[in-house]
């Protein structure tokens, strides 16, 4: 008889409080239940159009708005540290990295519905071109981030 390798799903569960833990020690960031973030004096939370609002805690004012989440707290960071250049870097990227997914998701659609092939091979290209942009931009923002809080 074969002895199985898998976890057991009481391991599992107890691996995952222990790096959810390590990660509250780590990031000094408090998650909320509603889905929202707080980052010292700010707070991270979905706006009306489904964006991320940077806000001030005190007085509710909103800073900025992001596409990510991640971003936002980067910016919240750089912000509380008066890091103006990184701020705008953030934002830079955040909305280039939107830019090239919405445009993935257009080429995509519209591939389905292409009836020239000449059109679909043109959709094609723009699809791989817009795909690795934001691959790009989604890896760039996964290093800013790690390197912002860790």
């Amino acid at each position: 008889m074969k002895k199985s390798n898998k976890p057991k799903p009481k391991d599992i569960v107890k691996l995952a409080n222990a790096f959810n833990d390590e990660l509250r020690v780590t990031l000094p960031i408090s998650q909320m239940p509603d889905g929202s973030a707080v980052y010292k004096q700010f707070l991270i939370k979905e706006t009306k159009d489904a964006n991320w609002g940077l806000y001030h805690i005190s007085n509710k004012v909103l800073i900025e708005q992001y596409y990510l989440k991640t971003c936002a707290l980067m910016a919240a960071k750089a912000y509380n540290s008066t890091q103006m250049a990184k701020f705008f870097e953030i934002k830079q990227i955040d909305s280039k990295y939107w830019a090239s997914y919405s445009d993935t998701m257009i080429y995509k659609k519209n591939m389905k519905t292409a009836k020239e092939y000449e059109r679909y091979l043109i959709l094609l290209n723009k699809l791989e071109h817009s795909t690795e942009l934001s691959n790009h931009f989604k890896e760039k923002i996964s290093q800013m981030f790690k390197w912002t809080f860790a």
